[in-house]
């Protein structure tokens, strides 16, 4: 018997899966592709396209679009004073994609279309007659809501604040157009519900792939060392690290003097590449991050903006790393403190927290492992993917 078949459509090439979204896309293209013959539409960028994308082909069968640069900001601001959408909504709407649905879709129907994030919504005709899931990997203008309040410098804010008013009005609009919406977690989900009250809404969580991150007990964690990392092209995990450095490392280096930090990620700015010292090493991205997570004393997610649920947390705590996070930087994941992680939001109480951690090793063990068994059971790519399927099921048969 054939398996149902499923187009999907993601905003980026998800190969190699070196960022939050990415991972989720290829995660989830590994684990459905058992059940369904799915056809990926995707954008990408020049820069993505210089990789061998060529093992995507194990999951799924894939249409690249071309997408032009991110606008810089003078030209963000232009775009952003010269229409009622939002700029997202803008750079991600393409009539060369929605012919490649209408031509995929007339050589072969599908059971139902999965989409990634709301912004690439319209680009499914409006004649096609398949039910949606609508997945949403972050509520979009609670992120710009919250990167407002905190965005350096002082005058973006009311840019970014504009574009958050107007994600509000459009996001909410757009689930509503779909069969389903996907929520990363139950917080999520009553966002999305209060937002859209006539939403049909499921969870379609974020996962980790426990048997890939594993501690490994024959590396000693070094007593010094804290990591993070993240894509620093999406303005949070900037944040976090410009504020880690301006407000809580300089206490917690009063108490350890000796105290480093390790930042993994792809395109570090330029403010980051600024803090390169003997204290804050950079490394850009890496091949492999689980050497840091399985030797490090603890990982750090000091974020105040930004939404949905972080693959960082999941991997370093997959890997047995101690953590310590503010609230919004775990949000989402059910964590509980002092149990899981370490939750800490003013800045002494987050130094003071991994300074508690540094001199009690057998304390973050015990939480590491504790953070490992939870995700374990909680946060596995195989319990994600079940929840996605059973949300194609369900707008199969309405």
């Amino acid at each position: 018997m054939p398996k149902p078949h499923i187009l999907m459509l993601t905003p980026y090439l998800p190969y190699p899966p070196v960022s939050g979204g990415r991972m989720r896309t290829y995660n989830l293209l590994k684990n459905l592709c058992v059940d369904y013959d799915i056809s990926l539409v995707c954008f990408g960028r020049p820069e993505e396209r210089a990789f061998d994308i060529t093992p995507l082909a194990e999951f799924c069968e894939y249409t690249v679009i071309d997408r032009a640069p991110s606008p810089d900001t003078l030209q963000a601001a232009l775009l952003s004073l010269t229409t009622p959408r939002p700029i997202t909504m803008r750079l991600y709407h393409s009539e060369a994609m929605k012919q490649a649905i209408r031509d995929l879709l007339k050589k072969r129907p599908a059971s139902a279309i999965h989409v990634e994030s709301f912004y690439m919504l319209q680009n499914v005709p409006d004649e096609v007659d398949v039910p949606v899931l609508l997945s949403e990997p972050a509520i979009e203008y609670l992120a710009w809501q919250r990167h407002a309040r905190v965005a350096q410098p002082w005058y973006t804010r009311p840019g970014i604040a504009l574009e958050a008013i107007k994600m509000r009005f459009w996001e909410p609009r757009i689930w509503a157009q779909a069969q389903a919406v996907g929520a990363m977690s139950s917080i999520d989900e009553a966002i999305i519900h209060k937002a859209a009250p006539k939403a049909k809404i499921g969870l379609t969580p974020n996962g980790v792939d426990v048997d890939f991150f594993q501690p490994n007990p024959l590396v000693d964690r070094d007593s010094s060392t804290a990591v993070y990392m993240g894509d620093y092209k999406y303005f949070p995990n900037t944040d976090a690290v410009l504020y880690f450095a301006a407000e809580i490392l300089p206490l917690v280096r009063v108490k350890k003097p000796d105290f480093r930090l390790v930042l993994l990620g792809k395109d570090p700015s330029s403010e980051i590449l600024a803090l390169k010292s003997e204290h804050v090493i950079v490394t850009g991205l890496v091949d492999d991050t689980r050497p840091y997570l399985q030797s490090s004393a603890l990982f750090i997610c000091p974020l105040r903006s930004g939404s949905g649920t972080r693959f960082k947390l999941m991997e370093a705590l997959a890997c047995g790393c101690p953590v310590v996070s503010t609230t919004l930087g775990c949000e989402g994941l059910g964590a509980v403190d002092g149990e899981h992680m370490l939750i800490r939001d003013d800045p002494q109480a987050f130094a003071d927290a991994i300074v508690y951690l540094l001199d009690h090793p057998a304390k973050g063990a015990a939480i590491g492992l504790a953070g490992r068994k939870w995700v374990a059971e909680k946060h596995a790519w195989s319990h994600s993917a079940a929840l996605v399927k059973a949300a194609y099921e369900k707008i199969r048969q309405s």
